[in-house]
């Protein structure tokens, strides 16, 4: 297909009818050969993409459930302090050690979880479609069928 200098718009059949068959078989094979190459650099450049965020989400997993293994210590820490204090083998102590424990671990608690739901997210196969290719290729195929009419 070649635009035509006095218009901006592409006329194959004028370009079509001064080649010879053979050439028109020729230049199809060519354009299909070039339209293969670039969709197929085009899903391996997302499939990079994907896999890149995949890695992101579960390294953000991995280290939520780290943040939320030291909240689980934290709280576990205040629980013992307070089950000290309830059955009177620990003093009550004045400076509010056990509550701080508890804002510290809650602290954690909701920071791992924001990680683990976020690195979940990243992961989810609707995620990690390749969205872009699957558009392109039907808007060649679509470019494809008008041009057949």
């Amino acid at each position: 297909m070649i635009k035509d200098p006095d218009e901006s718009v592409v006329i194959p059949e004028r370009h079509a009818s001064r080649l010879s068959l053979t050439e028109l078989i020729s230049k199809l094979i060519g354009d299909v050969s070039d339209l293969v190459i670039e969709e197929t650099e085009l899903i391996r450049s997302e499939i990079n993409d994907k896999i890149t965020q995949l890695q992101a989400g579960v390294g953000k997993m991995a280290a939520g459930a780290v943040v939320l293994l030291v909240a689980l210590m934290v709280l576990a820490d205040a629980l013992v302090m307070a089950v000290a204090v309830l059955l009177g083998t620990a003093q009550a102590s004045g400076d509010k050690t056990g509550l701080a424990s508890v804002i510290v671990g809650g602290v954690f608690a909701a920071v791992g979880a924001f990680l683990v739901r976020s690195g979940a997210g990243d992961i989810t196969p609707m995620n990690l479609k390749p969205d872009r290719t699957a558009m392109q290729v039907r808007r060649d195929r679509d470019l494809a069928r008008d041009q057949m009419r």
